[in-house]
């Protein structure tokens, strides 16, 4: 017969330890007589002193030593949360503590759930739960969008709620056991030389009196130039005051660094046409520069592909340029290279080969810089003419054979002599 498991007595009454390490649940009793439960982070002894406070001041409630706390407010609708929402942070805008995109961001998130199910404007916070947004997660998925683009409207809409709990509108959020949608890692989705032609042939065919594909085209070639983000490109983001005389500056923005790019012609080209239009060159908001640049993809039959296609575009594009990812990094305003490196690991794979075969290119007896002639022993090397320049770099280059290395100089510089043992 087994010996039964004693179980650990708790060293504190009420506390009691939680799901997760580290936590632990307080039991208490408040002035009414009703039975709750509070989850702590922290250790055991700390639990405890909590849970004391909590007693004291229900005590002093019950004897009349203290007032009751304010009941809560009462459970307003999506709709009313929006208007708290927008209101609060409205406020911050204003203050300059928030940028306005990261409202416009949440706005059109709030927009897309409504027109998932209008009937969610009306409803009471406590009638939303869990089910409402896994469903609008199928119904973004069957309607085309990726997996990151989901999972950017569920932490935009988590934002929302998790203000209705700050504010103690809600005990707790119902996206809370909402997870995200897995997304498979693979490089991102750019252009290749193909569909480039095409889309330069469908620019060539825009008619100069159609001012939407007019639109399309300045914004296409602004962030295949650029490789800023949509949200960058737009007033009030991006105004006049951002383009410099040699340059044009991007502003600092949660996911981004402030960064400068210098401005190629293309650009000046595309502001000088637009310098017009004041505030900014482009007042969209995203689903226009959306419908825009996916008109101009289909003319060009290139499937797949929007906005943010044409910056992955130019950062692909500047690494096969330089070759240098923090260089691209920059030019992306990635807040680490870690995110470039992930972003284009396939890219970057696949010019191994390439950049094996320059080395191989290099190194092999008959390049540029060491030739091998036969001598007695049919491997004795002589470096000639091809080994003048700096010492620092011909030694590196140099076959293990060789033993006794020494440089003599000479009218068009160094030249390199050497013998075997």
């Amino acid at each position: 017969m087994s010996a039964s498991v004693k179980r650990k007595r708790p060293r504190h009454a009420g506390v009691r330890p939680g799901k997760k390490p580290g936590t632990w649940y307080i039991d208490y009793l408040d002035w009414k007589g009703i039975r709750h439960q509070k989850t702590f982070t922290g250790s055991e002894a700390d639990a405890a002193k909590v849970r004391r406070e909590i007693l004291v001041m229900q005590d002093k409630i019950r004897n009349g030593l203290q007032a009751p706390p304010e009941p809560k407010a009462k459970i307003i609708t999506l709709y009313q949360l929006w208007e708290s929402f927008e209101a609060d942070r409205r406020l911050k805008i204003d203050s300059g503590s928030m940028s306005e995109s990261s409202l416009t961001r949440v706005r059109y998130t709030y927009k897309a759930l409504l027109k998932y199910d209008k009937d969610l404007k009306a409803r009471q916070l406590g009638e939303i739960g869990a089910a409402d947004f896994e469903a609008f997660k199928i119904y973004r998925q069957e309607r085309g969008s990726k997996p990151g683009g989901i999972n950017g409207k569920i932490k935009d809409l988590k934002t929302l709620f998790n203000f209705a709990v700050e504010h103690e509108i809600i005990d707790k959020s119902p996206l809370k056991r909402v997870s995200r949608v897995k997304e498979p890692k693979k490089d991102v989705r750019y252009l290749n030389e193909d569909e480039m032609r095409s889309l330069y042939f469908a620019i060539d065919q825009i008619n100069p009196d159609d001012s939407y594909m007019c639109d399309a085209r300045d914004l296409t070639h602004f962030l295949l130039f650029t490789g800023c983000r949509v949200s960058e490109s737009l007033y009030p983001d991006f105004t006049w005051a951002n383009n410099g005389q040699d340059a044009l500056h991007f502003n600092q923005t949660k996911v981004s660094r402030a960064r400068s790019i210098p401005k190629g012609e293309r650009v000046k080209e595309i502001l000088e046409r637009r310098k017009h239009i004041e505030g900014g060159p482009f007042h969209f908001n995203p689903d226009k520069v959306y419908n825009r640049v996916t008109a101009l993809m289909r003319q060009g039959n290139i499937e797949g592909a929007s906005p943010q296609t044409l910056r992955r575009t130019a950062g692909s594009l500047y690494y096969l340029a330089t070759r240098d990812i923090f260089a691209t990094s920059r030019f992306l305003g990635h807040s680490s290279v870690i995110i470039t490196q992930e972003h284009y690991a396939g890219l970057i794979q696949s010019l191994q080969i390439e950049n094996y075969r320059a080395f191989e290119e290099v190194i092999k007896p008959d390049s540029l810089y060491i030739r091998y002639f036969a001598g007695n022993d049919g491997q004795s090397p002589v470096i000639g003419p091809e080994m003048e320049g700096p010492p620092s770099r011909r030694k590196h280059l140099l076959p293990p054979l060789v033993t006794r290395v020494g440089f003599e100089p000479t009218a068009n510089g160094l030249k390199g002599h050497c013998s075997t043992s």
